[in-house]
C-alpha cells in the first residue's frame, strides 16, 4: 500500500484529507496548489510527478524549474493530498482492467517535435464492425495519461476512442502549441484507426480553450464537436475568429463562476459561428465533472441524446 511506502497512517491521512476536501482549486490545472513545508514555508507549485522509490516529489514551480523535495518534508495535510494523488491514479490504471478496453503510450516523432501521447480503446475497439469514433483531449497541466483515466469509464460507456496528448499545458505559447499539433495530429490520424466523420477535441479549462484554438489555428483539419470542460474562447480578443460550425458541450460545475460568467457570450459568438451548443451543469466547481456527467456530454456531442 502506498501510505505504507510513505510511512504515514492511512486513517490519518484520509480523514485529514476528507477534512479538507471542501478546498477547492481555482486554477484550471488541478495539479497547482499552495504547499506548506513542516518549516512552515508556504510556496504555489504544480506537482509533476511522485518518485514512490526514493519518497520524493518533483514539483513545478512559479518560474518553471522543477525541484525535489522529500515527502518527510511537507505537512500533514500535503502529504494526505499527495497520498490521494497517487491512490487516484493506481485505482484508476486498475480499472482498466475492469472495463475491458486497453491503454497504449506512443510517441509521436515528426521533423520537428516529438509528443507523447496516451490512447484509451474501449473494450468493442477490436470487434467494432464500423471505426469508432475519437476524441482528443487537452489536460491544463499536461497530466495527460492521468487526465485520460479520468475519462476512460465515459469512453467505455460511449464507445469512444480517447487520445490525451503530452506537452500541450496552460500558458503555452499558441503558435508553439499550433505547430506542435499541425505536426502531431497526422501521426495521430495514421496510427489510430477511427471515423473520420465523428471526431472531437475536448479538454478541461485552458484545455477546453486550446481545443477552441485548435479549430481556427489548424483549419485544414475537420471535427465534429467540442467538449469544453469549465473552459472558453479565451475573452473578447477571440470573438472574431473564424470557428467552424461544431457541435461544441460546455460541461461546468455549478459553483463555477469564472467558466460560467463566459457560458452566454461564447454561446452567442459560437451561435452565430453556426454551432450547436449544450450546456450540461454538475454539482461541483472549477472541476472534471463526474463519470456520467461526461458519458451525457460524449452522448450529446455524438447524437445519441437530446
Amino acid at each position: 500500500m502506498i501510505f505504507q511506502r510513505f510511512g504515514y497512517g492511512a486513517h490519518l491521512l484520509r480523514l485529514c484529507f476528507l477534512f479538507m476536501g471542501w478546498i477547492s482549486i481555482a486554477n484550471g490545472n488541478q495539479n497547482v496548489r499552495d504547499w506548506k513545508l513542516t518549516d512552515g514555508t508556504v510556496f504555489n507549485a504544480e506537482i509533476v510527478t511522485i518518485e514512490e522509490a526514493d519518497e520524493r516529489v518533483i514539483l513545478r514551480l512559479d518560474n518553471g524549474t522543477e525541484a525535489r523535495y522529500r515527502i518527510s518534508e511537507f505537512s500533514l495535510v500535503d502529504r494526505a493530498w499527495l497520498l490521494e494523488w497517487t491512490e487516484l491514479r493506481e485505482e484508476l490504471e486498475a480499472k482498466v482492467k475492469t472495463l475491458g478496453g486497453r491503454i497504449e503510450s506512443r510517441e509521436g516523432r515528426g521533423a520537428k517535435f516529438t509528443t507523447g501521447f496516451h490512447i484509451y480503446y474501449p473494450s468493442s475497439a477490436a470487434t467494432a464492425a464500423t471505426p469508432l469514433p475519437m476524441m482528443v483531449l487537452f489536460d491544463p497541466g499536461a497530466q495527460a495519461k492521468r487526465y485520460l483515466l479520468r475519462h476512460m469509464e465515459a469512453a467505455e460507456q460511449t464507445q469512444i476512442i480517447l487520445v490525451a496528448c503530452e506537452v500541450f499545458r496552460n500558458n503555452m505559447d499558441e503558435t508553439a502549441a499550433k505547430d506542435r499539433f499541425a505536426e502531431l495530429f497526422p501521426i495521430i490520424e495514421r496510427e489510430v484507426s477511427h471515423d473520420e466523420q465523428r471526431r472531437f477535441l475536448g479538454g478541461t479549462s485552458g484545455g477546453g480553450q486550446r481545443a477552441f484554438d485548435l479549430t481556427t489555428d489548424v483549419p485544414n483539419l475537420k471535427w465534429a464537436g467540442i467538449y469544453s470542460n469549465g473552459g472558453w474562447l479565451g475573452g473578447p480578443e477571440n470573438s472574431r475568429r473564424a470557428y467552424p460550425a461544431l457541435r461544441v458541450a460546455m460541461v461546468n460545475g455549478n459553483n463555477d463562476r469564472a467558466a460560467n460568467f463566459w457560458v452566454e457570450s461564447d454561446s452567442k459568438i459560437l451561435g452565430e459561428k453556426g454551432c450547436t451548443i449544450s450546456v450540461i451543469s454538475f454539482e461541483g466547481a472549477h472541476q472534471i465533472p463526474p463519470p456520467s456527467v461526461q458519458a451525457k456530454a460524449f452522448k450529446w456531442l455524438l447524437g445519441q441524446i437530446k
